[in-house]
């Protein structure tokens, strides 16, 4: 057990074999001397160590860690069975040492001490060391494979390109061949590690906004779960989302690191395609709902401030900076047209409602014509079929001018006998009894209608409001909310 959490430590990060001739770069971490030279030569511009991420100004130079290499040594002599990558080389006879490489030509592994007196002959090809170096051979002609036929995209030796089934066709050199392949792994690499620093920035902005004291409330974000349904998560369990896809873009970004630094031209043009263009292109909800599957859908909501989302308001509606507040204006806000922005006079809440019970009191100005209740997210933003109630997503209390108030919902209106008394109320709604209640807050409490539905889709509040001669003051404000057990 010692001996193999040893080995853990001697693992060199790039490559995850032992240590070969360590180094180490001013930040302190150390790597095989030929894996980080690999790995600083696909880095254009800046360089920077690939755990830390710390940047360097030049190349670094490499020191060699003497130290690590006398332990290396050490482990290795007394631990044969655990160092290097299990192959052994085939001319140390009386102890099992590690082979850094393998000659095709001989079909033998070569250690630290025989690479350096084994032929610098061509035909002696030297490869990282493997256990089946007769794998690199033409099975037919038994010579190795130093071209790859484009035509059929096979790795062939001199004598299929020659006289055997490939004659005639177009070639290239395997290691031509496998260059052109990682430059393309090259640049998947770069925008990898791109969107791995944009899931960074994300993660570090959420964590940013979470609760600083033990015991304080978290805020809570909306984001598609899996279904595409919009779910409330809180800041913890986003940053858990995003751990997910960062492991998942790391784990891509090391198998392209370890093919771009492999010597084996074969082994890189026998990669499988890894439709790294449509896991870089995904959108963020498709990340959402990817790594939501990870992750139980929230049960409860807890007790969430309730307050209005701008992005869904009208061109006419004024949102103070509170956010609980909205007055409707004359004067046009210029802002930007987008799907979720309404034509007309209203808004929805950024809070979204799919479980549990929740309520929430309003109040509103003495005159005007108002509408409040609530709406499925993909309620019609344009058109007369737009208003609350006058829809089949849409459900509210509206007061008219003749102080009644009417229960509306797909264009069904249901007068209430009550006349306008007060211009405080309550909406209530219990999303698994399909039950939404509203209420003047009189002395005593009034009751002035109950809705019974079946709610198919998480539900928004909704607020809206009209005018009259004294239009510019109308208004509506979100006093108080609560989400009951």
């Amino acid at each position: 057990m010692a001996s193999a959490d040893l080995r853990a430590e001697l693992k060199c990060p790039i490559c995850l074999e032992i240590y070969t001739d360590p180094v180490n770069l001013t930040c302190g971490h150390n790597y095989c001397r030929a894996c980080i030279d690999r790995m600083l030569n696909t880095q254009v511009g800046a360089y920077n160590c690939p755990e830390c991420r710390t940047q360097f100004p030049t190349r670094p130079v490499l020191q060699r860690n003497i130290t690590l290499c006398n332990i290396v040594t050490i482990f290795s002599s007394a631990n044969p069975e655990l160092s290097g990558s299990g192959v052994h080389c085939s001319y140390c006879l009386y102890s099992a040492v590690p082979a850094l490489q393998s000659c095709l030509h001989c079909e033998a592994s070569l250690c630290s001490n025989h690479l350096r007196v084994h032929s610098k002959s061509p035909e002696h090809v030297l490869t990282e060391a493997t256990q089946t170096p007769e794998k690199w051979k033409c099975p037919v002609h038994k010579e190795i494979l130093k071209y790859r036929c484009i035509v059929d995209n096979a790795c062939i030796c001199v004598t299929c390109c020659l006289v055997g089934e490939h004659h005639g066709h177009q070639v290239e050199l395997l290691v031509e061949a496998s260059e052109k392949k990682k430059e393309t792994f090259r640049s998947f690499l770069r925008q990898l590690s791109l969107k791995r620093d944009k899931i960074e920035k994300k993660i570090q902005d959420l964590e940013e906004r979470g609760p600083r004291d033990p015991g304080k409330e978290e805020f809570s974000i909306l984001v598609p779960d899996i279904k595409g349904e919009k779910v409330l998560y809180t800041i913890s369990s986003l940053i858990q989302l995003l751990q997910i896809k960062k492991e998942k873009v790391s784990k891509k970004i090391g198998r392209l690191e370890e093919l771009c630094n492999s010597s084996n031209p074969m082994s890189v043009l026998q990669e499988k395609n890894m439709d790294l263009q449509d896991f870089i292109n995904e959108k963020d909800d498709e990340e959402w709902k990817e790594c939501g599957q990870k992750l139980p859908i929230p049960k409860t909501q807890g007790c969430l401030e309730l307050v209005l989302d701008v992005s869904t308001a009208a061109n006419n509606i004024l949102v103070a900076d509170d956010r609980k507040t909205m007055y409707w204006s004359s004067v046009f806000q210029n802002r930007p047209e987008t799907p979720k922005r309404f034509q007309y006079n209203q808004i929805l809440s950024s809070q979204v409602f799919s479980s549990g019970r929740h309520y929430w009191e309003v109040e509103t100005s003495e005159t005007g014509d108002w509408r409040l209740g609530v709406a499925y997210d993909r309620i019609e933003k344009k058109g007369d079929q737009s208003y609350f109630g006058d829809n089949d997503k849409s459900w509210c209390l509206r007061r008219l001018y003749k102080n009644q108030y009417s229960v509306m919902h797909d264009n069904m209106v249901t007068t209430c006998p009550h006349t306008f008394s007060c211009n405080r109320f309550r909406i209530f709604l219990d999303y698994e009894a399909g039950q939404l209640s509203f209420f003047e807050l009189s002395s005593p409490i009034r009751h002035l209608h109950t809705v019974t539905a079946t709610f198919t889709e998480p539900l928004y509040a909704a607020f809206g409001i009209g005018y009259w001669l004294s239009g510019e003051h109308c208004c509506l404000k979100i006093l108080h909310q609560e989400s009951l057990p």
